[in-house]
């Protein structure tokens, strides 16, 4: 019988979740697999948390509290932190392991996760909070968070990209990308100090 701690998290669905493709008479690639799913699906579990609290940061800008948008926001940096932590979970996977059970992949590939492309969408939009950035007071409560969020996601991007060049080096993404050239691209790097607007 299951405890109410396990009934309220519903743990008997949740762990049932991680099902590697590869047959457990190879008991240390799919101990691998199991692995490579497992930190996907706690990511993807951390993401819908990110959209839940910038849904509520972007309702209480939206109505004016901003104090109250700021301490949301905060805690969306404070998951994409994390998540960015949690890309090292993979360091622990050799690329010889994953490219052992990564033809069974298929095509599937995190650039389709629909949940952190939404994510990353909405922090780098400018209007973000319902208005530009921009029109912001500079130093505020408000402004500092978006500032530190928008941060938090360079990182996770750039911490991504080195993973990604460690695992598959410059091999096409499983999805039909072109790989580290197309990651690379979707850095949104702040300009350098000095740099000047091209024209």
């Amino acid at each position: 019988m299951e405890t109410p701690y396990a009934c309220y998290l519903r743990l008997s669905v949740l762990l049932e979740l991680q099902q590697p493709r590869t047959p457990a008479e190879r008991p240390a690639q799919w101990a691998d697999e199991h692995f490579f799913i497992t930190v996907h699906q706690s990511a993807e579990v951390l993401a819908s948390q990110a959209l839940v609290d910038l849904n509520r940061a972007t309702e209480h800008a939206q109505a004016g509290k901003e104090s109250q948008a700021a301490v949301a926001l905060r805690r969306v940096t404070a998951l994409v932190e994390i998540l960015e932590h949690h890309l090292a979970l993979l360091d622990h996977l050799e690329p010889d392991s994953f490219a052992s059970f990564r033809p069974l992949l298929e095509n599937a590939s995190g650039c389709q996760s629909s949940q952190f492309a939404e994510l990353f969408h909405r922090i780098a939009a400018a209007d973000l909070l319902g208005r530009p950035s921009d029109a912001l007071p500079a130093q505020q409560p408000l402004t500092t968070a978006l500032q530190a969020l928008r941060g938090a996601v360079i990182r996770w991007q750039t911490r991504h990209l080195l993973l990604v060049e460690r695992m598959i080096g410059d091999q096409p993404g499983t999805g039909g990308t072109s790989g580290l050239a197309e990651l690379g691209a979707r850095i949104d790097l702040p300009p350098r100090k000095g740099a000047t607007e091209p024209g």
